[in-house]
C-alpha cells in the first residue's frame, strides 16, 4: 500500500521542487543571456572588421590581412590555416563558433561573406578570437558561482523557517488525530483544543467535532430515556389491563364488565399515547412544519377525567380555570401527556386541598397544595414524570419551572408547575 505522507513532508517536498525549479531556470536564463550577448557582440565586431579588410585588400594581391586586433580576414577557403575547420551549414555574414574539428583550444568565431574585391566577387572569412571577452564570461561565471552559493545558503535558511512554521501549523493537527486515537468509543466528552499555535482552522474543526459529539450523545440520551421512560410509564396500564381481564371472569354484571370495558380502553389510549410521545423524543422533527393548533377545552377535561382515579382515598379537589387560551405545536397525545405527568405529580403530593389546573394566554400552570418541593411524594412516578415534561419542553421549545407556593405566613403550602409555551414564530425558528 502506498505510504501517505504527512503535510511536514509535503511541504517540505513541494518547497524543495519550487525552489530548485527557479534555481534551475535562473541559470538557464542566465547562459542564455551570455550566449546570446556573446553572439551579438561577436557579429557586431566581425561585420566591422569585414569592411576594414575589404578596404585593406582592395587594390592588392593579399589573400591574407589581421584587423587588430582580434579579427583575422583570409581570401579563398583555401587560404584558410589548416587547423580551422569551418561549421557546416553556415549561413552568409552570421558569426558561428568554429567546427569541435579545429585545432584550437579557443572559443572562435568564423564568418563568410562575399565581396567585390578588385571587381570580382570573392569568398573572404573573418576568424576572430576576443580574448577579454573569455575573461569576462570567465569572471561573470565566477560571479554568478559566488550568488549560486548565496541562493544555496538562503534556500536552507528559507526550508529552516518553512520547516519551522510548518511544524507549527502541523501540530496542534497532529496532537487532536493523537488525542483522538486514544479516546474510547464510549468516551463522548468535549473535545479539547489542542495546544500550541491552533489556527481559526482547528478551532472550527474542534468545535464541529464536539459539535457531533453533542449530537451522537443527546440520540443516546434519547435512546436510553426512551427505554428508561417505556419500562416504567407502560407497567401501569399493562398492569390495569391484566387485571381488568381478571376481574371479567368473575362476574356477569352488564355494569360491572362495562367498567372493565372502559377501564381497558382507558389503559389501551394510554399506551398508545406514551408510545407515540417517546418515540417522537427519540427522532428529531421539523418543528416549522408542524401547524399550530388551539388547545380545546374538552381536552383538560378528558385529561382530568383520566386521572381522578388517582385520588381514591383522598379529599382533594380538581377544577380546571381558563384565563386564556394555548396555541402550541404539541400532537395531542404529547399534550396529554405533558399535562399528566404534571396532574398525577402534583395528585402524589397532595393528601387534601386541591390540584388546580390554570390556563392562562400560552401558559399552563398546576397549582397544588400538596408537601412541596421539600416533601417526600410517594411514588417513583414524580421523578421520571418531572423528566419527560422537561424532554417534551425542550424539544418543543416550551420553558418548564417549579416553585414553592407560599402561604400569608410565609410558610410552604404546595407548589406550582409552569409551562410556558412558545409563540408561533419561536417555535418556528
Amino acid at each position: 500500500m502506498k505510504q501517505i505522507k504527512t503535510a511536514k513532508q509535503l511541504t517540505f517536498t513541494y518547497f524543495s521542487i519550487v525552489a530548485f525549479a527557479i534555481i534551475a531556470f535562473h541559470f538557464s536564463m542566465f547562459t542564455s543571456m551570455i550566449e546570446n550577448i556573446e553572439m551579438i557582440y561577436a557579429e557586431n565586431r566581425m561585420l566591422k572588421d569585414k569592411n576594414t579588410a575589404v578596404s585593406l585588400l582592395n587594390g592588392t594581391d593579399l589573400t591574407h590581412v589581421s584587423v587588430p586586433p582580434f579579427s583575422e580576414v583570409y581570401v579563398g577557403k583555401e587560404n584558410l590555416p589548416s587547423g580551422v575547420v569551418l561549421a557546416a551549414n553556415a549561413k552568409d555574414d552570421k558569426p558561428y563558433e568554429l567546427d569541435k574539428e579545429s585545432d584550437t583550444t579557443l572559443e572562435m568565431f568564423s564568418m563568410h561573406s562575399r565581396v567585390m574585391l578588385n571587381g570580382e566577387l570573392k569568398d573572404i572569412y573573418v576568424i576572430h578570437y576576443d580574448e577579454i571577452y573569455e575573461i569576462s564570461e570567465a569572471q561573470m561565471f565566477e560571479t554568478q558561482s559566488t550568488q549560486l552559493v548565496l541562493s544555496l545558503l538562503l534556500l536552507i535558511v528559507s526550508l529552516w523557517v518553512v520547516m519551522r512554521i510548518s511544524d507549527r501549523l502541523t501540530k496542534p493537527l497532529a496532537q487532536l488525530s493523537k488525542s483522538l486515537g486514544e479516546r474510547t468509543p464510549a468516551n463522548l466528552s468535549a473535545i479539547e483544543l489542542p495546544e500550541g499555535a491552533a489556527t481559526r482552522e482547528i478551532r472550527h474543526l474542534v468545535d464541529r467535532l464536539n459539535s457531533y459529539q453533542n449530537q451522537i450523545r443527546e440520540l443516546i440520551q434519547r435512546e436510553r430515556a426512551f427505554n428508561r421512560y417505556a419500562s416504567h410509564e407502560l407497567r401501569t396500564p399493562l398492569m390495569v389491563m391484566k387485571g381488568a381481564t381478571t376481574l371479567l371472569g368473575k362476574s356477569d354484571s352488564k355494569e360491572f364488565l362495562e367498567r372493565q370495558r372502559v377501564r381497558m380502553v382507558q389503559a389501551c389510549q394510554e399506551m398508545e399515547d406514551y408510545i407515540t410521545t417517546l418515540l417522537s423524543l427519540t427522532r428529531d422533527e421539523d418543528l416549522a412544519a408542524i401547524a399550530s393548533r388551539v388547545v380545546q377545552t374538552s381536552e383538560y377535561e378528558d385529561i382530568r377525567q383520566t386521572h381522578l382515579g388517582y385520588l381514591t382515598g383522598k379529599s382533594v379537589a380538581v377544577d380546571i380555570v381558563e384565563n386564556g387560551q394555548i396555541i402550541t405545536k404539541l400532537p395531542i397525545p404529547t399534550f396529554h401527556i405533558l399535562v399528566g405527568n404534571l396532574l398525577k405529580n402534583a395528585m402524589a403530593c397532595t393528601e387534601e386541598g386541591y390540584v388546580n389546573l390554570v390556563i392562562s394566554d400560552n401558559e399552563l400552570s398546576i397549582v397544588d397544595t400538596g408537601c412541596g418541593l421539600s416533601g417526600k411524594p410517594g411514588g417513583e412516578s414524580y421523578g421520571l414524570g418531572l423528566m419527560i415534561v422537561r424532554d417534551i419542553c425542550a424539544k418543543y421549545h416550551c420553558s418548564f419551572s417549579l416553585a414553592d407556593n407560599c402561604s400569608a405566613d410565609n410558610g410552604a403550602l404546595g407548589c406550582t408547575a409552569t409551562v410556558v409555551f412558545p409563540s408561533d414564530t419561536q417555535c418556528s425558528q
